[in-house]
């Protein structure tokens, strides 16, 4: 169902840029691969657990064990709960199979395998196979991709939905297709349902949709909505039953607009995804549960200073995405590409993709309730690392190439290095240490050991006083025959 033909290449384009990879750009994009993939598969064997981890779990445990579908999401920082099932089911399939708080986790890495594909191919056909290298490294070996691909936590989910986005209104540029409408109205509505950051989504698509960069089957679309809705119908019958779990309560709507420094917080993100800028939990780094304090007096410091140092990047995203700002506006920014252009040039589609991507978030951050947080960006990542990639593509036919070939050897060992950094010492990779995510729980339930929660990570248990997932019993009700 996602196969397309690729379009005819000229000589010209052949050799301009779509030239055939070198066996040394191919062997850097394998090891490139592997590499990404195994620091992944580590992460995941290491994930720990928190609270927004505790809470999915409940409701894949109440699903897998005692059969009882939870018909919405975790919590959600505006009030409320995540509209549908669809972390249920996400959860609690894969514990069918493993009975392990990491069978979740690996249905996401297995996400971004599929997302990574997909756009992999894209870029292929659009921009040609040495192309494919420097989007290996923005995207493949993106420290905020490589980071959320390994914990169990609703956005992390999303990376395949973006990819999916992409796919689809790139298959109906020049004419509109029934499965990929499909796909992409079921990816929209599923998304959301996730996490309500797939908003960024649906604006994206309906920014290009109304300046006619791509057409829908509108057939493909009503299905698709159809299909997707199918899992808020035993949610909309609990709304019914339990209002407090649709109001959302915190903030109001335009605050980014009215307070500025949210939406500008938004924008910022734009740029840091791109690169190695890490925040938050992703850059506290503490070696002392695996490695001792003697190991961490010095390991901790070099992370931190390997963190600053990623920073730098961003003035090259900055810097091509002032570049993409400029080209789109001599050439219109208004103006649709035309049909004949947009069949030729996958490049110039991919130029406006990320253009109105970014617009809708402009848009979408200016409506939130509440103060944009770097997760809410991840969806889009895809779309955010398309100006590096385009300028760096550009770069690579022209006489400025060894340049950018110089700055990509430069990146590339301060990504890996700051990966495995975080593989051994960030947050939701170490057990416990500094800002850990280790929990006071008010009470004990079998979930917490049959899951080996608390058998990796031992977590204090029966604290008057503590924390307690939301949809779980605190008195574990009698497991059936």
């Amino acid at each position: 169902m996602l196969r397309e033909a690729s379009p005819p290449q000229s000589r010209a384009n052949r050799s301009a840029g779509f030239a055939r990879s070198t066996p040394l750009e191919s062997a850097l994009l394998a090891t490139s691969f592997f590499l990404g993939l195994s620091i992944s598969v580590g992460m995941l064997l290491r994930s720990q657990v928190g609270g927004d981890q505790l809470n999915l779990l409940a409701r894949g445990w109440l699903l897998a064990v005692d059969h009882v579908f939870i018909p919405y999401g975790n919590p959600l920082s505006s009030g409320g709960n995540a509209a549908g099932g669809m972390t249920t089911l996400l959860v609690g399939l894969p514990l069918f199979l493993w009975r392990d708080h990491r069978a979740p986790t690996l249905l996401i890495l297995l996400f971004h395998l599929a997302a990574y594909a997909l756009l992999d191919r894209i870029v292929h056909r659009d921009l040609g196979a040495r192309a494919r290298l420097p989007f290996a490294l923005l995207y493949w070996l993106n420290p905020w991709r490589l980071y959320h691909s390994a914990f169990l936590w609703n956005p992390n989910y999303l990376f395949l939905f973006g990819a999916l986005h992409l796919w689809a209104i790139r298959r109906q540029r020049e004419k509109r297709n029934f499965w990929a409408s499909l796909v992409l109205a079921l990816s929209l509505v599923l998304a959301f349902q996730i996490h309500p950051s797939a908003l960024l989504l649906l604006g994206s698509a309906g920014l290009l949709w109304l300046r006619r960069s791509f057409q829908v089957h509108w057939a493909g679309i009503r299905l698709g909505t159809g299909l997707g809705i199918l899992p808020l119908i035993p949610w909309a019958l609990a709304v019914g039953q339990h209002p407090e779990i649709s109001a959302a309560n915190q903030g109001f709507l335009f605050r980014g607009l009215i307070y500025v420094f949210p939406l500008l917080r938004g924008l910022l993100y734009w740029l840091r995804h791109a690169s190695l800028s890490i925040g938050g939990k992703m850059a506290v780094f503490d070696f002392t549960p695996d490695f001792g304090a003697g190991f961490n007096a010095w390991a901790s410091p070099l992370a931190r200073a390997l963190a600053a140092l990623g920073a730098v990047t961003m003035l090259g995203v900055l810097i091509a995405n002032l570049r993409l700002a400029k080209k789109i506006l001599r050439r219109g920014w208004l103006r649709r590409l035309p049909p004949e252009v947009s069949r030729k040039s996958g490049r110039r589609f991919l130029e406006e993709y990320a253009t109105w991507t970014f617009l809708a978030a402009v848009v979408v951050y200016c409506g939130a309730p509440t103060t944009v947080m770097n997760w809410q960006g991840l969806v889009i990542l895809h779309a955010a690392v398309l100006p590096p990639l385009l300028w760096v593509n550009a770069l690579l036919r022209t006489r400025h190439a060894p340049r950018a070939r110089r700055a990509l050897a430069l990146t590339a060992p301060i990504a890996v290095l700051l990966l495995v950094a975080q593989t051994f010492g960030a947050t939701h990779y170490r057990c416990a240490g500094r800002l850990g995510l280790d929990l006071a729980l008010r009470s004990d339930h079998p979930m917490l050991h049959a899951l080996h929660v608390v058998d990796r990570c031992p977590l204090p248990l029966n604290q008057p006083g503590g924390w307690w997932p939301d949809v779980l019993p605190e008195t574990a009700p009698p497991r059936r025959p």
